[in-house]
């Protein structure tokens, strides 16, 4: 099944022309020309300079090569490639690969050559990846239209797309020196048309593709990357690592890419959200991508370790622990089992430590492999190789065997090696690695990618958590007159707030606006004390700053006192008296995040919301399964969940109010920020008292 665009044409082309082929070794269309050795399909060399190239005919344009050509990668100066765009939308090609740099990179006239191929290409509907990209490889295929040196091998089912040509040419070095396999390597460099997300979304469908990985220095196209993602985690992972995250990064990646890095503050949550595997690094993104794509996904978070050192056992259990992964002690049944294989002074508990008995490691390791995996007690098994037991081969091919033997009796539960050795004993990871077991180096790394993989099992058991589809929003909003419309208790276009929040279906605590004392009283009595007393003016975004909240008011006087002195404020003021409620504090408000678009967020309201290590973002619109999967992976949740002898609140009952804020966010697109801050969740029921709201005209 292809994608709605026609990328079979870059990744499973069966001609391909290379514009630019050379003679001249070392220069990019000779290692081009080269790296098309292995392609079973077509070759075709296009030069000016040359007849043939290496003994094959070559043709002085795309123009004068006989029949149809799927891809075309070009390797000429940036000036002459629009020439070859021209040559290439005349006679059919269908997509192109352009390697040559010099444009958006480079400053205002690459920018103006880039603009000028992408004008082109998307008139004629011509394929683009590039320019200033390494290019592409199918490892299956094989495919290797790139300038890598040498090709990584087919197999593994891990594929690569990266805006950093890098991290492409690393997958050779690690499939030769670990044995690892990968399916697809994409270099997407300036990206002036096909985007990331289109490549994830063929890759979805790419049987050979186990894991997809996404090496991002910018984001182009937020709002797609989310779309793509919620119909590519339910069927097979996505592991993304954004990069240019601190002030010196983002510099060097705009430098690099010619993108500006957008604000990050919110990217973990919202990609999470959707079930994207986020990464810290590129290292940290290979070492999941081998955990997800080589093993069965757990099934759950508990793990057993088999080490032959206690010390390293116990520094991999704490790391595993901070991965949310237990290790749990083994039932008195297994632990006599495991007796029975280990020596008397070995410990049966959880880690295992066979101790150095090394002359014994070739049976220890595969059978308390086999014991713990068939136990049902545990949902990974993780041996740590160090020393003898990572240096001897027949210990590898002894759990290579054993691994084996549970998949053909059905037993699911991933193995993954915890692998702490010389860099002389690497072939002997390399054989567990082509056998489909992982060896991650040190236990600091093993972790982070057990978790990870444990992490996606929740994903796969939370369909429903990454919210509905984003559907277009509606165009036609309303007019708000631009810039802040100030508190929602504010008569300066504030009611007009509270209007649409009802319509809308977020509940606010009831709210009279008062000119004069008098008015004040009334509304007091009228609500029933205690009342809480708030100045209102476009001019006062946080009152409390100016002294413009008194609450508990419990008697006319009281109110009076505090209505006189609100009200003297500012000129223009009016006095906000609203119904007193109690409870946990919350803030829920969304906004628009630059890369990713609406996005709603929620926190601990009060003087907890300064802190935005306590606020969690999801992308709107949510359903309720991910309105309570937001709340319940808030710092919110613990109060929620009852302290200090206070009723317990469901997540589901706040789920309404954050599902209201995200249509609220889809409905008006010049909304730019909505804050309600706080929002009261008690006996009463849950619902804001205060309201912010910032517009564009």
């Amino acid at each position: 099944m292809r994608a709605s665009r026609p990328l079979w044409a870059i990744l499973d082309p069966q001609r391909v022309a290379v514009v630019g082929a050379s003679n001249t070794e070392g220069s990019p269309g000779w290692v081009l020309w080269r790296n098309l050795e292995s392609f079973p399909g077509e070759s075709v060399p296009v030069s000016r300079s040359a007849t043939e190239i290496n003994g094959v005919t070559a043709y002085p344009t795309l123009r004068d090569v006989p029949g149809p050509i799927d891809l075309a990668v070009i390797a000429v100066p940036a000036a002459k490639v629009p020439g070859v765009i021209d040559d290439a939308v005349a006679v059919g090609v269908r997509a192109c690969v352009i390697v040559s740099g010099g444009f958006a990179e480079t400053g205002p006239e690459g920018q103006r050559l880039q603009t000028q191929i992408a004008d082109a290409a998307r008139e004629a509907d011509l394929l683009v990846v590039g320019p200033n990209c390494l290019g592409v490889q199918n490892c299956d295929l094989p495919l290797n239209a790139s300038l890598s040196t040498g090709a990584a091998r087919g197999g593994g089912g891990i594929s690569i797309i990266t805006q950093s040509g890098s991290y492409a040419m690393a997958l050779n070095a690690m499939s030769d020196d670990e044995g690892v396999g990968f399916a697809v390597a994409y270099s997407s460099g300036n990206r002036c048309d096909v985007d990331d997300s289109e490549v994830i979304d063929y890759l979805r469908l790419d049987d050979r593709t186990r894991v997809i990985c996404l090496f991002a220095e910018s984001i182009a196209d937020g709002e797609l990357l989310l779309d793509v993602a919620r119909r590519t985690t339910p069927a097979k992972p996505l592991i993304v690592a954004a990069v240019g995250r601190s002030e010196a990064g983002a510099r060097a990646a705009a430098s690099h890419t010619g993108a500006l890095a957008a604000e990050r503050r919110a990217w973990n949550d919202v990609m999470t959200a959707v079930g994207i595997t986020v990464a810290r690094s590129g290292l940290e993104m290979l070492d999941a991508a081998k955990a997800l794509a080589l093993q069965p996904v757990p099934r759950g978070a508990r793990a057993a370790i088999i080490t032959n050192s206690g010390g390293t056992g116990t520094e991999l259990a704490d790391l595993l622990s901070v991965e949310d992964i237990v290790v749990p002690p083994f039932s008195p049944g297994l632990r006599a089992r495991l007796e029975s294989l280990l020596p008397t002074y070995a410990s049966s508990a959880n880690p295992v430590d066979v101790t150095p008995a090394w002359t014994r490691f070739v049976e220890m390791y595969p059978a308390v492999i086999d014991e713990v995996a068939r136990s049902g007690e545990v949902d990974v098994v993780i041996p740590v190789l160090l020393h003898r037991s990572a240096e001897n081969a027949d210990v590898a091919r002894a759990i290579i065997a054993a691994v084996h033997r549970l998949r053909a009796d059905g037993v699911r539960v991933p193995v993954y090696c915890c692998w702490v050795a010389r860099r002389s004993a690497w072939p002997v990871a390399a054989l567990l690695q082509e056998a489909g077991i992982p060896c991650l180096e040190w236990p600091e790394r093993t972790a982070r990618a057990v978790g990870h993989a444990v992490r996606y099992a929740g994903v796969l058991g939370a369909r429903g958590a990454a919210g509905p589809p984003r559907p277009e929003p509606d165009r036609v909003a309303r007019s708000t007159g631009g810039g802040k419309a100030g508190e929602a208790t504010s008569a300066q276009g504030g009611q007009g707030l509270l209007a649409l929040l009802a319509e809308h279906r977020i509940p606010f605590v009831e709210t009279r606006f008062c000119a004069t004392v008098p008015e004040a009283e009334e509304a007091a009595l009228s609500l029933g004390f205690p009342v809480v007393a708030k100045v209102d003016h476009k001019d006062l975004s946080h009152k409390t700053d100016v002294g413009g909240v008194r609450v508990s008011l419990s008697s006319i006087d009281a109110v009076a006192e505090a209505a006189t002195d609100l009200l003297a404020l500012v000129d223009g003021a009016l006095v906000a008296i609203q119904r007193q409620v109690t409870g946990v504090e919350l803030v829920i408000g969304g906004l628009r995040e630059p890369t990713f678009g609406p996005v709603v967020a929620l926190g601990l309201g009060g003087v907890f919301v300064e802190s935005i290590g306590e606020v969690c973002f999801a992308p709107a619109p949510l359903d309720e399964a991910a309105a309570v999967a937001l709340v319940e992976r808030s710092r919110a949740a613990g109060l929620l969940a009852g302290v200090r002898g206070e009723s317990p609140v469901e997540a589901r009952d706040v789920a309404p109010l954050i599902c209201a804020v995200g249509d609220l966010l889809m409905a008006h697109p010049n909304l730019i920020e909505l804050d309600l801050n706080p929002v009261i969740v008690g006996g009463h029921g849950v619902v804001a008292v205060d309201a912010r709201a910032t517009w564009t005209s």
